[in-house]
């Protein structure tokens, strides 16, 4: 017992190392061990008044050391330097760079720390742990600086500004002791989607969630964008940063949506077949609300829903609760089922903390009636070369504006190489959409008809709100014999026709007629 004891004391202690520096960049020591002395343009001193070649600085307690790189004859710095500039325009390289977008540091601090990447010119300039131990590193606020703002907005001077493609992320990668490395990707700028109202940039201090690396010994740094030419990239590569390894923001701790906190019957699924049913609004799980409706006399519902399902097969309606897995996330028993028919709009989580908060991800796959519809052609077209089924992520601040957006094929043969289908539980990160309190979902598909997508508008999810890593699938679908497959819907028959009323009519109405056919799929019909 008492060896026992000694051991699980020993674990704990060890689990609970971690760094005490906060990096607020206002009292940082230099390599010389003296403090870093801003100059009279309010940027550090010793970049451009000597040829100091590599450099560094350090925290107060040394937990973490910055490297930094000049060369004076070049008027050339990389890495990161200290700033304390309240100008937030960009005329001149010098001293502009060192200009935020914001004009002060966090909370309104004096100094921030400017990070200028050099690509392929120099060896990453990292953040190193000064102890003997990885350590777990909280994250940091982030902004873009004035240069990199004047790129998005005016253009970078190989081309105009930033519009429906173009992009520009930072990818932090942290390692340990033993070589293993995960990433963190942070969007700058976010013009990727097609809808001009999604496309976002960063214009303030944000934060920028690292505790998805794990204990490491060092993070490194490079930047990735859409404007490139053949020296790479265009956008001049800086960002800002201040209060790293600091406290997230408030609000920002998150209860996992497991749905393991919802009763569900073995086997079973939400109900949507009594008149109780048609008063559900929303469900709760962990720190998070899910939309949801229904209509038991339709025996429909919308949006989100739960499961507790070990079948992955689809033969009937009932079916429409399986996914392809057989049951949750890691072996857990309930999980999360989406409906996002077109007719019903985008369906909604928001976030319950009082104040918007980084979500890291979840975990997806496919449910089971959408993979054998696009794997063998049931009830739908059998996916071929270049059909994708795709999943698009919304995020939303406080006021309603979208603070960016994600993407992630639940199917993607656009290319024969590397075409998929998932048919297991796989990590969305979600960090790139920021500090958020609703969550939007929406489907699209290559397989779409006059009366929206064929499809089956739904996929399965679990774990919301916890932390991961992308990984996207190998290669599961073989295309070499593939053919397209029209979709069968032409000869399915109507059985109900429903006003937005829910009232069942005998015909079709002039308006919105909610449509039931044949095989079990709902539609949405417009009669002019």
């Amino acid at each position: 017992m008492k060896k026992y004891f000694y051991l699980v004391i020993t674990l704990c202690m060890a689990n609970t190392m971690h760094a005490t520096d906060v990096v607020t960049f206002e009292d940082v020591v230099t390599l010389e061990g003296g403090n870093a002395v801003l100059n009279a343009d309010n940027f550090q001193q010793n970049f451009f008044d000597e040829d100091m070649g590599v450099g560094m600085f350090s925290s107060p307690n040394g937990d973490f050391v910055f490297d930094n790189y000049c060369l004076e004859d070049w008027d050339f710095f990389c890495g990161f330097s200290i700033s304390a500039r309240t100008q937030t325009t960009f005329i001149t390289t010098t001293p502009d760079q060192f200009n935020s977008c914001v004009g002060h540091g966090v909370n309104g601090s004096a100094r921030y720390a400017v990070y200028y990447d050099a690509g392929s010119m120099m060896p990453p300039q990292k953040i190193s742990v000064g102890t003997t131990n990885d350590l777990p590193v909280t994250g940091f606020y982030i902004t873009n600086t004035a240069w990199v703002m004047e790129a998005i907005l005016a253009g970078d001077g190989y081309g105009g500004a930033f519009t429906t493609g173009d992009y520009l992320k930072l990818i932090i990668t942290g390692t340990n002791s033993n070589d293993e490395q995960k990433t963190v990707e942070v969007f700058l700028a976010d013009f990727t989607s097609e809808d001009e109202t999604a496309h976002t940039y960063i214009n303030d201090w944000t934060w920028v969630d690292l505790s998805s690396l794990g204990d490491i010994k060092e993070i490194s740094f490079a930047m990735d964008g859409s404007r490139k030419n053949d020296w790479g990239l265009t956008t001049p590569t800086y960002f800002c940063m201040d209060d790293f390894n600091g406290e997230a923001p408030a609000g920002a701790s998150l209860e996992i949506a497991t749905f393991e906190d919802i009763v569900v019957p073995a086997n079973g699924h939400m109900g949507i077949d009594t008149e109780d049913d048609d008063e559900r609004t929303e469900f709760v799980s962990g720190s998070f609300e899910f939309a949801s409706g229904c209509m038991s006399d339709m025996g429909f519902w919308y949006w989100f829903g739960y499961a507790n399902r070990t079948d992955t097969k689809y033969e009937s309606l009932d079916d429409q609760w399986n996914n392809i897995v057989g049951g949750g996330y890691d072996g857990s028993a309930n999980y999360g089922v989406a409906y996002v028919a077109d007719f019903m709009g985008p369906c909604y989580a928001t976030v319950l903390n009082d104040e918007p908060t980084v979500v890291p991800g979840f975990y997806i796959t496919n449910n089971s009636w959408a993979y054998v519809a696009m794997k063998d052609g049931s009830g739908a077209k059998k996916f071929g070369l270049g059909d994708w089924f795709l999943l698009t992520i919304t995020g939303y601040d406080a006021n309603g504006e979208v603070t960016g957006t994600k993407e992630f094929y639940l199917a993607d043969l656009r290319d024969a190489a590397t075409a998929y289908i998932i048919d297991d539980w796989r990590y969305v990160d979600l960090s790139g959409l920021g500090a958020v309190k609703k969550i939007g979902f929406t489907l699209s598909s290559t397989d779409t008809g006059d009366w929206g997508m064929n499809t089956p508008a739904y996929f399965c999810f679990d774990n919301f709100g916890a932390e991961g890593e992308e990984v996207l699938p190998d290669k599961n679908v073989d295309l070499d014999d593939a053919t397209a497959v029209v979709s069968p819907y032409q000869s399915t028959v109507t059985v109900q026709i429903y006003d937005l009323n829910g009232r069942k009519m005998d015909k079709l109405q002039k308006g919105v007629n909610i449509v039931r056919m044949s095989d079990g799929s709902v539609r949405k019909v417009m009669v002019k």
